[in-house]
């Protein structure tokens, strides 16, 4: 799809289960597998190559071990080699959104300060492997840039700070000759948390302030007729409010809506 003048396109890294509906969500009662795709994305600017975080990764791996996955071919898909890659966005660091580090050799890698602090504290490395193999290299290597609030990473694309799911977890704004859209990470991980954004999602670091950041950006996407993409659901959509929550309607039509 195009905003104004960029191409955007989301790359599905993978798409699988690693838990139930009840033991994702704890307030809905189903023992049905939670099926997701892993997205990242394409944003290809007049100045740079940026991409928005970097899926589950190759094998061997531990989390969703027996998905497929496909980043470079999705990459190559839209004629894009990964040393191309300028910039990386992490919308936060968790293990299906750091899959891929490493393999663009070119690019600087976008991290929230607080996301780097509470992820690679000694504690968080034991508990958390794929960061020592993953993440760590890039500082050694000169890779990373911290980041402490709004920030324009490109001329065009903006993140800002979403937190509750992660400490630092961001949100990405595009916006190009006039029409905008947004890329939400796990700020909304799933449909239901649409419908009800207090829905508790147990990867939430901070559940309260999950919800609130949740109902807060929701309800600014739904005011200006944002196009949206998540890490966790399908397609591009728009939100509306409904109720006491919202609804989300996709695909939107290919071009982004202008901004009012």
């Amino acid at each position: 799809m195009k905003v104004g003048a960029f191409d955007i396109d989301i790359l599905v890294d993978a798409e699988g289960s690693f838990a139930t509906m009840s033991g994702a969500f704890p307030q809905i009662e189903s023992d049905e597998p939670w099926t997701l795709p892993v997205n990242c994305l394409l944003v290809r600017t007049e100045e740079a190559i940026v991409l928005v975080d970097t899926g589950v990764g190759p094998q061997p791996r531990s989390f969703m071990a027996d998905a497929v996955t496909r980043l470079p071919e999705e990459l190559a898909r839209f004629g894009v080699q990964p040393e191309q890659v300028d910039i990386v966005v992490h919308t936060h660091l968790h293990v299906d959104h750091v899959g891929w580090d490493g393999a663009f050799s070119g690019a600087r890698y976008v991290i929230h300060r607080d996301d780097w602090s509470f992820f690679m504290s000694d504690e968080s490395l034991e508990q958390r492997p794929h960061l020592r193999e993953k993440v760590e290299p890039l500082a050694d290597a000169g890779l990373v840039e911290l980041i402490d609030g709004e920030t324009e990473v490109s001329p065009g694309v903006r993140v800002v700070p979403a937190p509750g799911h992660t400490p630092g977890h961001m949100i990405v704004w595009v916006e190009s000759q006039g029409s905008r859209l947004a890329m939400l990470g796990d700020a909304v991980a799933h449909e239901a948390q649409v419908a009800d954004p207090d829905l508790i999602f147990v990867n939430d670091q901070d559940a309260s302030l999950a919800a609130a950041t949740r109902r807060t950006v929701m309800g600014r996407l739904a005011d200006e007729g944002t196009d949206v993409i998540a890490s966790h659901l399908h397609g591009v959509g728009r939100l509306a409010h409904l109720g006491e929550g919202f609804s989300w309607t996709a695909p939107a039509k290919e071009q982004a809506a202008p901004v009012e």
